[in-house]
């Protein structure tokens, strides 16, 4: 029974076009802002205040928030790109 219920869900879906992304009006310069702008902020407020370790750990911390994102969300970023 959980077959065929499985089976239909699949027929179902193969002929429906897939749903637009939530941000796909975003162009690629877009997240690029994204991901630099508060990186570039953030670096030159540590290079005020004289936080020479905090220059050197944020930018890999936030790097790594931002693969971590994309990986979980299945780099929807790039696919987008590569559908095109």
């Amino acid at each position: 029974m959980a077959k065929r219920s499985k089976n239909k869900a699949k027929e179902a879906g193969s002929g429906q076009e897939e749903q637009p992304r939530a941000f796909s009006w975003i162009p690629l310069w877009g997240w690029a802002l994204l991901f630099l702008v508060p990186l570039i902020f953030s670096e030159y407020m540590f290079y005020r205040v004289g936080r020479g370790m905090s220059m050197i750990v944020f930018p890999i911390a936030w790097f790594a928030f931002w693969v971590t994102m994309m990986h979980r969300g299945g780099w929807p970023i790039f696919r987008k790109r590569k559908d095109n």
